[in-house]
């Protein structure tokens, strides 16, 4: 069934009903659709079986393809963090 974003937030209980009986619900927003209200049965079943047991699982499982690695910058070398003198002179 599809609701209207203000009808399915007047009546948030019968659409959570609804998808838990095992119908998705779409809500639309100016009708165009916005997101789908599923049951927690049927989200496990399709979209995440099981939880992983470690942070390390669950970045390998995720669906999105993005390189980690590229969103830690670099390390900055000691010349870069503005240090123009040095902290302790050598004598």
């Amino acid at each position: 069934m599809t609701w209207a974003l203000q009808d399915a937030k007047n009546k948030f209980s019968a659409v959570a009903d609804t998808a838990a009986n095992g119908t998705p619900q779409v809500v639309t927003r100016r009708g165009h659709p916005l997101v789908v209200v599923i049951s927690y049965a049927m989200f496990r079943e399709k979209i995440a079986p099981e939880p992983s047991s470690n942070i390390a699982d669950a970045f390998k499982s995720c669906p999105v393809d993005v390189d980690f690695d590229t969103l830690i910058p670099p390390r900055r070398t000691r010349s870069g963090r503005g240090h123009k003198t040095r902290l302790f002179q050598e004598k």
